[in-house]
């Protein structure tokens, strides 16, 4: 099942409402390209802040000893399992979880 994650929020001057594609396996976000697959150019953005595994129906989150943090709903998680429309706070970035 092809997943994405939708901007809703990001610093001023970058478009919103982009939608990232996840592939299957593991998609690193981070500020620097390679090794992420996901850029988010924010300033509190780590340069590998977190990764999202796909497999199969599944989507889990993990975050890499970010300075910032990851959060899942308004909560900040060290690793979790995704719902579709979850809401994530990745630096100064809001993203959601949707299908394609």
């Amino acid at each position: 099942m092809p997943f994405f994650l939708k901007i809703l929020a990001a610093p001023e001057g970058e478009p919103v409402g982009i939608k990232l594609p996840l592939v299957d396996g593991q998609n690193l976000v981070g500020r620097i390209s390679p090794p992420c697959s996901i850029v988010l150019k924010g300033t509190k953005v780590s340069k590998k802040h977190g990764s999202f595994l796909v497999q199969g129906n599944s989507v889990t989150v993990e975050d890499l000893k970010s300075s910032n943090g990851t959060f899942v709903n308004g909560k900040q998680v060290a690793q979790a399992t995704l719902k579709l429309k979850d809401r994530l706070v990745v630096g100064e970035y809001t993203l959601e979880l949707g299908e394609a």
